[in-house]
């Protein structure tokens, strides 16, 4: 008997680099002329130098204050950011952060009423330099280019220390604080005064728990509630917030199932090549030691029942998935786990979560990680300003594409006024984040009412990427637990995103074609299903595929090819879709993803990652285009700058075709590449490692997938280890 049609592999046989069209320069037009922007600008110039000047020294580093510069939304593109001028004035771009204007001008024939999204500048300096750059505004002498980079700023003024203090309301005496500052971390002269700084003021910061990305600093402080307007006005400060809790689940509720709870199973696991990891609270149980290792910190060596619970549950769903549909056995792992304790009875004292998050950071660091699941973190909601310690330091960690992450969004989402969206670090670029569904039934489900729901930031909007079922109060998930007596139910994202690993993981082992951490973050987007009343910002791309065979397996009218390529920096990539022979009459479905990886520029979150696709869709080849991921592919595409969906890490869209209107069909890809919002060098910006899944398949289940086969021999399947047999693909 014939096994089930197999994903496509070697999609980038397809592929070939093109030249890129070179588009003649157009006469750039301003809002402002420069004797109004002198009107505008000029007071509140003299304003941020008389600012600074009034600041005590022990309060401004190198005595260095900031600005705030807002640039007119019409040159916020990468290449059109008024930079230069900054640099001659002696001043620094050190960060940004997004606004809504209305501009009291607006030259463009498109603008649109109302407001407007744009960038605001952090810009450090001197009270001289600031006084220069009034004085450069001023001077008939100065050159018509600078005098053009004044035009194009909206707005400028200080930074207030008010500004910095975010969501601090309360009455407690002493506010333990996260601190977030612009600088390095190897910047002794800066952390040296912000310690001096404190201790004038009895605040106490956490020097020794910071970390460090480039750009930023965050550390955890403790200040007197009275003091924290002046503790705030460190320059160098750019946010004061809260210190969140920990977020393991809110809280656990398990339920005893009855009937016999299931065997283990005695085979070794699949494959033991993998290395896959949990971050959680432990184990400390022998039950699982066939498959699992755990390693225990000496600072953790004491620990809560409650920490350990949820560790095993993790555990359990990571290696068996859910326990209540199969037949007395629980199935043999494909992988064997490596379970790292980052929390336990130590964090009680470790209020900030500082220690927990340098231990995940640490195990990241080794480099050699497959596959890792964290379905812990801060408590509290994202922000779109003000990345979080957390966020910041998984994308770093990911950002070369080794390792597939899920983390779970957490399970605030029942709570109002917008404190139930997403929880650090499930804005992650980089990862795959991960909510629950409340039923397993093919069609009637949605979200879970406890899970976080999105957007997520800009790049990053889709969060969470999408949902498993996580199990709800009463229609929990039942997992088996031998701490808690064998078959237990529970509910959270928790439990969701181990299971969402479980089959990516599992593609991984049983595939002997090479998949890539990113591919299969692909794949799992590719083939999460979103129905027509879903909206985006509840449910993501979609609910993720339950078994491995969804992911390598396709019908047998439908063909779906995986790319894994490279474009380098200001090249293009011509990639082919394979378009089936089929009768004109016949309709086709284009599904396609586009997903990356990318370092990022943590103090500018509207600029966050550093390489950006900008995809034409060609139905007829070249010089034919249709849209595709720009036609309305956002909820709340209204929302966003015009290039934004350009910077996205995944890019996906499902469009339907008349099989006429498509003939050498290919996706042009361009590759862009950024550093904190401004144009970079394509001679030293690294080649970006990209993949692509493509499914071909006709609307009324004609069969293409051997037409196609025979059209494009080129073309091979993916192999699949030797004694495995894989069921075919729902529907097929």
């Amino acid at each position: 008997m014939a096994g089930p049609n197999l994903l496509i592999g070697n999609g980038q046989v397809l592929a070939g680099a093109v030249a890129r069209e070179v588009s003649g320069s157009s006469k750039t037009t301003f809002p402002y002329t420069i004797e109004q922007a002198r009107a505008r600008l000029r007071e509140d110039l003299d304003s941020i130098a008389k600012a600074i000047d009034e600041l005590p020294e022990e309060a401004k580093p190198r005595a260095e204050g900031t600005g705030l510069v807002t640039v007119h939304p019409a040159f916020l593109a990468k290449t059109r950011l008024p930079s230069a001028v900054f640099r001659r004035a002696g001043l620094r771009m050190v960060g940004s952060r997004g606004v809504q204007v209305v501009p009291a001008r607006d030259h463009r024939p498109t603008a649109t009423s109302g407001p407007q999204f744009t960038a605001e500048l952090y810009l450090s300096g001197t009270s001289a330099a600031f006084r220069e750059f009034a004085q450069m505004l001023i001077s008939e002498n100065t050159g018509k280019g600078v005098k053009n980079e004044f035009c194009k700023l909206e707005a400028v003024r200080p930074l207030t220390a008010s500004e910095r203090l975010l969501h601090l309301d309360g009455d407690d005496s002493q506010v333990q604080l996260e601190v977030v500052l612009h600088g390095e971390a190897t910047d002794e002269i800066m952390l040296q005064q912000f310690s001096r700084h404190a201790d004038r003021l009895g605040a106490s910061i956490g020097r020794n728990k910071l970390l460090g990305v480039q750009g930023l600093v965050f550390m955890p402080a403790v200040a007197p509630r009275e003091k924290l307007k002046e503790f705030a006005e460190f320059t160098a400060l750019r946010a004061v917030r809260r210190l969140p809790k920990l977020r393991l689940h809110r809280p656990t509720v398990r339920s005893q199932q009855g009937g016999p709870a299931p065997a283990l199973s005695n085979e070794d696991c699949l494959n033991p090549s993998l290395k896959v990891v949990v971050f959680d609270g432990g184990l400390g149980v022998k039950d699982l030691e066939r498959w699992t290792t755990e390693h225990v910190p000496a600072a953790l060596d004491k620990t809560a029942a409650e920490y350990l619970l949820h560790g095993v549950d993790v555990t359990s769903a990571l290696l068996f998935g859910p326990a209540d549909r199969i037949d007395g056995k629980l199935p043999r792992p494909y992988f064997n786990v490596e379970h790292h304790r980052v929390l336990g009875s130590a964090n009680e004292a470790d209020v900030d979560l500082y220690d927990c998050m340098h231990r995940v950071k640490a195990i990241l660091a080794q480099g050699n990680i497959d596959f890792a699941n964290l379905s812990l973190g801060p408590r509290l909601c994202i922000d779109d300003d003000q990345p979080h310690a957390w966020t910041v330091m998984l994308d770093e960690q990911l950002a070369k594409g080794r390792t597939l992450v899920t983390v779970a969004v957490g399970n605030d989402g029942d709570l109002a006024s917008g404190a139930g969206r997403i929880q650090p670090p499930a804005d992650a670029v980089n990862a795959l984040s991960v909510g629950a569904s409340d039923s397993r039934e093919l069609f009637m489900w949605g979200r879970a009412p406890y899970s976080c729901y999105g957007p997520g930031r800009s790049p990053g909007l889709i969060k969470p990427d999408g949902l498993a079922f996580g199990g709800t109060k009463s229609s929990p998930l039942v997992l088996w637990n031998p701490l808690a007596g064998g078959l237990t139910g529970v509910h959270g994202t928790s439990f969701a995103a181990p299971l969402v690993l479980r089959v990516a993981a599992a593609a991984r082992a049983i595939a002997e074609t090479p998949l890539s951490a990113t591919a299969l973050r692909a794949l799992m987007i590719h083939r999460a299903d979103r129905f027509g009343g879903h909206d985006a910002r509840e449910v993501g791309w979609g609910r993720f595929p339950e078994t491995p065979e969804e992911l390598l397996t396709c019908g047998d009218h439908q063909v779906s090819v995986l790319y894994q390529g490279t474009i380098d920096a200001g090249g293009r990539m011509r990639i082919g879709v394979p378009v089936p022979p089929v009768p004109l009459g016949v309709g086709l479905v284009i599904s396609a993803t586009f997903c990356f990886t990318s370092p990022i520029d943590a103090a500018d979150p509207i600029n966050y990652t550093r390489h950006g696709l900008t995809v034409t869709f060609r139905p007829r080849g070249e010089g034919s285009s249709a849209p595709f991921f720009s036609s309305g592919g956002y909820t709340i595409e209204s929302d966003l700058r015009r290039d934004a969906h350009k910077w996205e890490t995944v890019l996906h869209k499902t469009i339907e075709f008349e099989a006429h209107e498509l003939l050498d069909a290919c996706f042009d890809v361009d590759h862009g590449a950024r550093d904190h919002g401004l144009a970079m060098a394509n001679s030293v910006a690294t080649a970006l490692p990209y993949v692509l899944v493509v499914t071909v398949s006709t609307q009324k289940g004609e069969p293409i997938y051997n037409a196609v086969m025979q059209k494009y021999r080129m073309l091979a399947p993916i192999q699949i280890r030797s004694q495995i047999q894989l069921g075919g693909f729902p529907g097929s």
